[in-house]
């Protein structure tokens, strides 16, 4: 299936995803999905809805504006079920999956699980989820303390469920707490790495809340840790916590990420450099060979 738009094209295959002229594949790529941002025009002083694809490929985070190819997030949700490795649908009539209605947590499903829902089924099990959190959002918090290790693709679901709620800000506070105590407990017990794909569930619109502001800080411990992979994902959840208007009221933040710039990896430089260049602060450029090393070990 190919999206043109103008000079951009999209190609979905069996196997990966070409943007503009460059593949990825499938096998390389983690958490495709679609994601909702509530953006502001200040000429008009309007905010609005824009849906995006994104997925991560190879530690680093790829968003795609689908309104640039002239298709709705539904088909490309289709496209999604379609083409990704786990959507394909299979020749075995055993293995197809029958939804089951969740009314208590017994039957929450993982996100595995959702992915092989038909599109409507899909839509269904979401709803599930937010009505099990409207009914009882402690009940909601406590499954997913008692599962983050016993089941914790379940846990997932939920997460992502209560992420794709049309009420941007309606787990907002919840979901920032969430993410906060599981990523601690994976500073605490060093897993960060294992349960990083649980948390990268969860969406956040609202990052000027005091419950975000908890999450900036716990990050800001992972950026101090002595393991080179975990100050990487702390450095990697970060943008989705941050943005100019934070870093302005945030000077901490700021210089902690300046800090950085001196950290003795170079990949954690290189991507800190471009963090703070894409929020518009100012910093010390990077040395020519760290420069260099971004081309040799991409």
């Amino acid at each position: 299936m190919t999206l043109f738009n103008f000079h951009k094209k999209i190609i979905f295959s069996k196997e990966g995803l070409e943007l503009n002229e460059i593949f990825y594949e499938w096998k390389d790529i983690i958490f495709p999905r679609v994601i909702v941002k509530t953006e502001h025009t200040a000429k008009y002083n309007l905010s609005y809805k824009e849906f995006y694809l994104t997925f991560v490929y190879k530690q680093k985070t790829i968003e795609i504006k689908i309104d640039d190819y002239d298709v709705s997030e539904n088909e490309i949700k289709e496209l999604l079920k379609k083409y990704t490795p786990k959507f394909i649908p299979s020749t075995m009539s055993e293995n197809k999956v029958v939804y089951q209605p969740i009314h208590d947590f017994d039957q929450i499903i993982t996100l595995d699980e959702y992915y092989d829902l038909e599109y409507e089924e899909s839509e269904e099990a979401i709803k599930d989820i937010q009505k099990l959190a409207v009914k009882d959002l402690e009940e909601v918090k406590r499954f997913c303390e008692n599962n983050i290790y016993a089941q914790p693709d379940k846990v997932r679901f939920v997460y992502y469920a209560l992420s794709e709620d049309e009420d941007l800000d309606k787990w907002a506070d919840f979901l920032s707490n969430e993410f906060r105590r599981v990523y601690q407990i994976g500073l605490e017990q060093n897993k960060v790495k294992e349960l990083s794909s649980v948390i990268n569930e969860i969406i956040v619109e609202t990052i000027d809340s005091y419950p975000a502001e908890r999450v900036r800080e716990i990050l800001l411990k992972g950026l101090d840790h002595k393991e080179f992979e975990t100050r990487l994902n702390a450095l990697e959840f970060l943008p989705d916590w941050i943005d100019e208007q934070v870093l302005k009221s945030n000077p901490t933040i700021v210089s902690k990420l300046r800090q950085k710039l001196k950290d003795p990896e170079w990949k954690i430089r290189w991507e800190t450099s471009k963090l703070l260049e894409q929020n518009k602060v100012a910093f010390e450029s990077l040395s020519t060979l760290d420069k260099l090393r971004r081309f040799i070990n991409h």
